[in-house]
């Protein structure tokens, strides 16, 4: 699948003509060939647009405003931001208000005072946005609770015999890639994160791989030339259930050799109601029971406009893919 490299909810949007939000963290989704003109909403044009993705033990992350533009127009921050607006976020129940100042990129906010301010488990934030003409838009979120993998796991083939466990970023830091059991051969054995489910609605998984240039470890037969140059590396999945408490990796996302980094959002409800009804993003590969399906629109939780500001908790692994050995 080829990555639309627009920001993240600006690819549905534009479709929408709602174009103009950010890329949630480092997860991507994959493009559709659906038409933008089977969603095209010429009443969206000119609303403003917010984006923000609030991630648990992590700093206060970047706004964005913009404008939703028409599909007929490219998307440059400097078509769609929106500039000159007062940007707050406040934790509820603290009094804390972190104000946000205007970036030189247009409609791209960073917060003031201390950078190093994280996240809270399960607290409430609420951004605020007023535009230099007066418009006010207003969204929440109710950051989930800590999350973490209990074990990484290499099975066989058959998902019933453990293999190996994984070492993790807690125990090895960034040397895990080069820990010896972190070391798996392509489309040898399963691997799978196992963890007590938190009180959340859905799961995001991305998966990306670290080392641009790696050489491929599948060539598939009915591949040209320009398939293998549209191959991203960096994919997500649609929002999934895990009501088990369990998540495999498909093989089938893993196309290059090299070390990769998988990481699991425990999404809020504003963020899985984006990723499940954004017809955009939802196409992405399964890594267990998926939720949604069918939407024409993505849900917006925004009160004065649209886009997404939701948030999560997350954990990552990161591992090294060998290739086959030669037959």
């Amino acid at each position: 699948m080829r990555r639309d490299t627009t920001p993240f909810a600006a690819r549905a949007a534009r479709a929408f003509a709602t174009l103009a939000l950010g890329c949630v963290g480092a997860l991507l989704g994959c493009s559709t060939n659906r038409e933008p003109s089977a969603f095209f909403d010429p009443s969206d044009v000119g609303t403003l647009v917010v984006d923000a993705m609030l991630v648990v033990g992590k700093p206060l992350p970047a706004v964005r405003v913009t404008r939703a533009l028409s599909p007929a127009v490219e998307y440059t921050p400097e078509a769609a931001g929106e500039t000159g607006a007062t940007v707050q976020v406040e934790e509820l129940g603290t009094g804390i208000v972190f104000r946000y100042l205007e970036t030189a990129t247009p409609g791209r906010y960073l917060p003031l005072g201390d950078p190093g301010q994280e996240i809270q488990p399960n607290a409430t934030y609420v951004l605020s946005v007023t535009t230099s003409i007066g418009e006010s838009v207003r969204a929440r979120t109710t950051t989930p609770g800590p999350y973490r993998v209990d074990r990484w796991l290499l099975l066989d083939d058959t998902g019933q015999n453990e293999i190996r466990e994984l070492q993790t970023f807690v125990t090895r830091g960034d040397s895990v890639y080069h820990a010896p059991e972190n070391q798996v051969v392509y489309a040898n054995g399963l691997l799978e994160a196992r963890f007590v489910r938190p009180d959340v609605k859905a799961f995001q998984i991305g998966v990306f791989s670290l080392d641009p240039g790696s050489d491929f470890v599948i060539e598939p037969e009915f591949f040209d030339p320009e398939d293998f140059e549209s191959i991203d590396r960096e994919e997500s999945s649609p929002a999934l259930e895990a009501l088990d408490g369990t998540l495999r990796l498909p093989w089938f996302t893993i196309f290059f050799e090299g070390r990769y980094k998988i990481r699991i959002l425990a999404l809020d409800r504003n963020a899985s109601d984006w990723v499940r009804s954004n017809p955009q993003d939802n196409s992405g590969f399964g890594f267990g029971s998926t939720l949604g399906d069918g939407f024409e629109r993505p849900i917006f939780h925004v009160e004065g406009g649209i886009g997404l500001f939701g948030s999560a908790s997350a954990d990552s692994i990161g591992f090294f893919v060998h290739p086959r050995p030669s037959p």
